[in-house]
């Protein structure tokens, strides 16, 4: 197997994982894996790993005063400092700590 492919194709692993390759490109990717089984390995280990960190880092919803904190900073002037309640960062700390 030629080596520059496997580079090539590695470097395009995630792009195909994502469906963000145009078809010729999924064509030569596909091709590759076929015959190439070190390219696959590594192809099944990104989906996995792609797939698990999903899974783990994924947040249904955030807790209602993150989200109204997080407005608010987003609505504030560019360049004016942020200042957010003490009682509130309690709040957050909490909910964070409560994840781990």
């Amino acid at each position: 197997m030629d080596c520059s492919n496997c580079v090539e194709v590695t470097a395009r692993l995630h792009l195909y994982i994502d469906r963000e390759l145009s078809a010729e490109e999924v064509s030569i990717v596909q091709q590759h894996m076929v015959d190439c089984p070190s390219c696959t390995c590594r192809f099944h280990f990104d989906q996995q790993l792609k797939r698990l960190i999903h899974e783990r880092c994924t947040i249904e919803h955030a807790p209602a005063h993150l989200r109204e904190a997080v407005m608010r900073i987003a609505h504030m002037p560019v360049g004016e400092r942020v200042k957010l309640d003490p009682e509130l960062m309690m709040e957050i700390r909490a909910d964070l700590e409560s994840r781990e």
